[in-house]
């Protein structure tokens, strides 16, 4: 029997669809079925068709809800603010590392499907919503520094960069190297890679012997002169 949508706006449909789509693209690419959408979405086949014209169109605005940060957003302004700093954005980093992997698991996806994605518009509507996506993306990690930005020796706009750099690198499908928790990449970030000498009080620190200047050592040739004179 064939199963009957449950009562929802317009709005609220057309997500659960996507909802329901996005894992099924992952695993394989265009080739999914509107029936094999339908069946994880709990709704008839036909209902597909009320919300989107095509396929195609329930597809194209899966990959794009894919790129979309609002849940992302979300779960970043649910991390604990009463945790440490290091533990704030190494929670934080765990979210976008997971975002970004969903992304490039889709990549790879419909790369294997025989249609990978298209290339970004180069228009400058495309290219607004990019900048202020990351944007937004920026101002929720600086917030999560809060008070703790006079622990920086950097602005926090800055050293947010250096952090989504880093993190994008380390789930990159193409960039390989070993795998990078989001701990450690946050350890290396604020306190740096060089190793962390032991600090040990003034009066306990020895002093390296140092050796007489060169001009002033004495040879045996030097001695044998003076004694001649």
């Amino acid at each position: 029997m064939t199963p009957r949508a449950p009562a929802m706006t317009p709005d609220d449909r057309r997500a659960s669809i996507i909802a329901a789509t996005l894992p099924l693209l992952r695993d394989r690419g265009r080739a999914v079925s509107t029936k094999e959408i339908a069946k994880a979405a709990g709704i008839a086949e036909g209902t597909i068709f009320r919300v989107f014209e095509s396929k195609d169109a329930l597809l194209e605005a899966t990959v794009h809800g894919a790129f979309d940060n609002t849940a992302l957003l979300l779960e970043l302004a649910g991390v604990d603010r009463g945790l440490p700093l290091p533990e704030r954005l190494a929670a934080a980093v765990t979210l976008l590392q997971e975002h970004l992997r969903g992304v490039f698991a889709l990549m790879t996806a419909l790369a294997s499907s025989g249609q990978p994605m298209q290339p970004p518009k180069h228009d400058k509507e495309a290219h607004r919503r990019r900048e202020e996506a990351t944007a937004e993306l920026d101002r929720a990690f600086v917030d999560l520094i809060g008070e703790d930005a006079d622990q920086l020796r950097v602005s926090p706009t800055t050293f947010i960069g250096y952090l989504r750099m880093l993190t994008l690198s380390s789930v990159h499908p193409m960039l390989g190297g070993e795998p990078t928790t989001a701990d450690d990449l946050v350890d290396v970030l604020l306190e740096g890679a060089r190793q962390r000498p032991t600090t040990r009080p003034a009066s306990q620190r020895a002093s390296r012997p140092t050796s007489p200047p060169a001009s002033r050592a004495t040879s045996p040739r030097t001695t044998s002169t003076r004694k001649k004179a």
